[in-house]
């Protein structure tokens, strides 16, 4: 089967996965087992039918995220922020790969220097607002921790799409899966406040819905048929990996 058949039927089941946690008819109860299979299938799908369509690193990542939607769900906060602690450090693992893999001359300080300013900026709104309302010491140290992870998936992904902006056609992926890092951050935000500061409105809706979208952005936007089309020059490097 070609990549491209392939991509477009493991999209499309994922969207129907998606769809489906949201759907709510017949709609599970919390911490049940269907409702963790529900919750997670979205990413498992991603992370089982994308071997070999993405980058190892970034299959691995969501392997971990599935793990990490199942803890959660099973109602262990530790096993779930573990889990998507370990899918952060995959991520930036492979970006920080395709960051290094960039000529230097494309290394525009002022580009990174931005990027950076503003990776740091929900960073300090989350050290300051949420992570002293955190009364366990034990999760408080593992959210500030998990800060540093999705801060830093943040960072190289953006820092990544900005290192390729010299060049006259910018990899379309290199943005998709910036802006899918974002949604992350988000999500993850937004989960963080509900639980630590105060209720947000349709919570559930708000976390999931960004968090799915990040999953998609991240996944097309490191595909390996669209870095090896890409006339940038990590991308090159990259089509020699296994």
């Amino acid at each position: 089967m070609k990549a491209s058949t392939r991509t477009i039927i493991v999209v499309f089941l994922y969207l129907l996965a998606a769809a489906w946690f949201f759907f709510p008819i017949g709609a599970p109860q919390e911490k049940s087992l269907l409702f963790s299979l529900r919750l997670a299938l979205p990413a498992a799908l991603l992370a089982l039918g994308g071997m070999g369509l993405s980058p190892r690193l970034m299959t691995v990542g969501l392997v971990f995220c599935t793990a990490g939607d199942a803890m959660g769900v099973l109602g262990s906060f530790e096993g779930q922020m573990g889990g998507f602690a370990i899918a952060h450090i995959c991520f930036i693992g492979w970006f920080a790969q395709q960051l290094a893999k960039a000529k230097e001359g494309k290394k525009k300080g002022f580009s990174l220097l931005i990027v950076s300013l503003l990776s740091v900026v929900p960073l300090v709104i989350a050290a300051v607002r949420i992570i002293p309302d955190i009364h366990d010491t034990v999760i408080r140290i593992g959210c500030a921790i998990y800060s540093l992870l999705l801060t830093g998936t943040l960072w190289t992904a953006w820092a990544r799409f900005a290192s390729l902006l010299p060049s006259p056609q910018p990899q379309r992926g290199a943005l998709l899966a910036a802006v899918g890092a974002t949604l992350f951050f988000v999500s993850d935000f937004i989960l963080a406040w509900n639980m630590f500061v105060e209720s947000v409105p349709h919570s559930r809706n708000l976390i999931m819905s960004t968090y799915y979208a990040a999953l998609l952005l991240l996944f097309i936007g490191t595909l390996r048929t669209l870095l090896s089309t890409s006339k940038n020059p990590d991308s090159a490097a990259f089509r020699a990996e296994k």
